[in-house]
């Protein structure tokens, strides 16, 4: 009750200060006054200031919702990359190329993109692998039966004389690394070799997706039309050939039977007067395009939309991609000459998040 009787009469004074200004005129006590009506409009508009929620600065036009799913309407602004728009938003890339078809072959200045809204998380605090901080309630034994050890394992590791353990240590519980290699046996004909025809795809679409042509996929797969049924498996890759030689008697009479060499494939942009470039270095997984089936990639040079040949030196394995935009600028990417999508990576064999490319192209 007192409070709101001394609130009513801050308001009174702060709508007509003149009226009670008047009292106090010409004395002491009115500058006293005046400088108090000062004062109390202060408060009130720091108060105001304070309890209005901050403007969110984002240059992000708008949200739509569409068949209860929730869009972040962008437009493309000069320099802007996908890798870029995804790393901002959060969100994969392969999501964004989802619902912005025409994006793939590259962006432009003041393009209007849809991307999908995902709610941020804040994530757990992650623990160091193969340090276990102790929490409360938790022994030397609940720890031990945890990571599969036992508890003179972890009182060796850690030095320790007792079983004496509080809460916030931290204990060593990685043990030892053992190498063990494993020799498995390799097929002429693996799975990736061959693309299993989904949905709505035909030999037009498959071809440009792994950079060949349609009479390359008919050849391969011995193929008179361009039928094709969903679930059928067709060859993306030209099969390997054999030259073998018999000898026939000991006058050194040599049967040679020879089938058709593997041709080099030549990618789609060589024309006269074009320059090949060819670069060595290291290459990486592009974060965020697990179940992509489309082969992508950041490069430093080559414009969006540019087809690149790419071969794993270990094992000699070759993929096309497609560049959708430029490697981040940053201190992490210095040695990288190539950053490829998941299903490139995995066509190429690697087992390394960074392994050693040759990348193909012409200007």
């Amino acid at each position: 009750m007192r409070i709101g009787l001394v609130y009513g009469t801050l308001s009174k004074i702060f709508k007509e200060p003149g009226r009670y200004r008047h009292d106090f005129k010409g004395s002491i006590a009115g500058h006293i006054f005046s400088t108090g009506v000062a004062m109390i409009k202060l408060v009130f508009l720091v108060s105001h200031l304070w309890a209005s929620p901050m403007g969110h600065v984002s240059d992000s036009l708008r949200m739509e919702t569409v068949n209860g799913k929730s869009f972040i309407i962008h437009q493309v602004d000069e320099q802007e990359t996908l890798y870029g728009i995804s790393r901002r938003y959060g969100v994969p890339l392969t999501q964004i190329l989802e619902f912005n078809k025409e994006a793939d072959a590259g962006l432009e200045v003041g393009q209007i993109l849809r991307v999908p809204y995902i709610p941020r998380v804040p994530s757990p605090p992650q623990q160091v692998k193969g340090v276990h901080t102790v929490a409360a309630g938790e022994t030397l034994f609940s720890i031990s039966r945890q990571y599969g050890l036992t508890v003179d394992e972890i009182k060796s590791m850690n030095n320790m004389a007792d079983n004496s353990i509080s809460v916030g240590q931290q204990l060593n519980v990685a043990k030892a690394a053992t190498t063990v290699t494993i020799n498995q046996p390799t097929t002429a004909n693996t799975m990736v070799d061959y693309h299993t025809v989904a949905p709505k795809e035909t030999l037009f679409s498959i071809s440009r997706q792994y950079g060949i042509t349609v009479q390359e996929l008919k050849e391969w797969n011995n193929m008179t039309t361009t039928n094709l049924e969903i679930g059928q498996q067709v060859r993306i890759v030209k099969p390997e050939t054999v030259v073998t030689q018999n000898v026939v008697d000991t006058t050194k009479k040599v049967e040679t039977v020879v089938t058709p060499r593997q041709e080099t494939v030549k990618i789609s942009e060589n024309v006269a007067g074009t320059d090949e470039v060819k670069e060595s270095g290291l290459a990486e997984l592009i974060e965020g395009t697990e179940g992509n089936r489309k082969y992508l990639a950041l490069h430093r040079t080559a414009k969006p939309g540019t087809i690149l040949k790419v071969r794993n030196e270990l094992n000699n394995r070759e993929v096309f991609v497609r560049v959708v935009g430029p490697i981040p600028a940053t201190s992490i990417n210095d040695k990288l000459v190539i950053k490829i999508s998941k299903s490139a990576f995995d066509r190429l064999g690697a087992i390394d998040q960074k392994f050693r490319v040759e990348v193909t192209y012409y200007k």
